[in-house]
């Protein structure tokens, strides 16, 4: 087929995400305390710890990992949360399932997955990264929140560079891309030791593939119009 009479590709391209100054001093992040007490959300699998950290690699990359801090060679591991249950399910369940088009997930993706409620029994220092910390560092929520995979090298630059701001911060802290009345956090693991956190007092875990965990499924993608395929009804009571 001639080039002239090929179709334009539906694809938008990759967003230009900038590089973090080369040296992290020059940054002057806005900080925000996580306190202590202060639950939030975790989506993991079951062939994890609740609380384990995980670095990733070049493979599974995520919007702020994998990344080796200062010289090292070794990827922090890290942590990812959600202020809420639908947080924590937008941005891993759903994290995948597209704004138009099949929305559908299926009961076989959540059967491994479970939720749980956890508290840090000391105060966390993030990195602000919702509208006024985004402005602050030169930067807009399009590049650093809302970009796709495509971006992720560049946004875990970002991760680096403020990881290795003089401020030593636990963690970074930003509107969910999936959900944006939810907050979304990630903790780096040299920073916040497992045992910083605790499982909140009388929140039991929420496995998602049955009963209340899978119920709460059902709700989220109900209001968002997602299908759950391969549920019954016998499987949410």
């Amino acid at each position: 087929m001639p080039p002239a009479a090929r179709r334009p590709s539906r694809v938008p391209s990759p967003v230009d995400v900038p590089a973090p100054p080369k040296s992290p001093d020059d940054l002057d992040p806005l900080l925000r305390v996580w306190e202590a007490g202060q639950e939030f959300h975790r989506s993991y699998d079951i062939n994890w710890g609740s609380r384990d950290f995980y670095a990733g690699d070049e493979i599974r990359r995520s919007r702020f990992n994998p990344f080796n801090p200062g010289r090292t060679r070794t990827p922090v591991p890290v942590l990812y949360g959600a202020s809420d249950v639908d947080g924590a399910l937008s941005e891993s369940v759903f994290h995948n399932v597209p704004a138009v088009g099949e929305k559908r997930v299926t009961l076989a993706e959540l059967v491994h997955r479970v939720v749980v409620a956890l508290v840090p029994n000391r105060d966390l220092t993030l990195v602000d990264l919702t509208s006024d910390g985004l402005r602050r560092l030169g930067l807009t929520r399009v590049q650093l929140i809302e970009s796709d995979g495509r971006s992720y090298p560049q946004t875990a630059a970002w991760a680096r560079a403020l990881h290795d701001h003089p401020s030593e911060v636990d963690g970074l802290l930003w509107v969910s891309r999936q959900r944006d009345t939810s907050l979304a956090l990630v903790l780096f693991g040299d920073r916040v030791k497992v045992s910083d956190l605790a499982a909140a007092p009388e929140r039991p875990p929420l496995p998602l593939g049955f009963g209340p965990g899978l119920e709460a499924v059902a709700a989220a993608a109900n209001r968002a119009g997602i299908t759950i395929s391969g549920i019954t009804i016998s499987g949410l009571t």
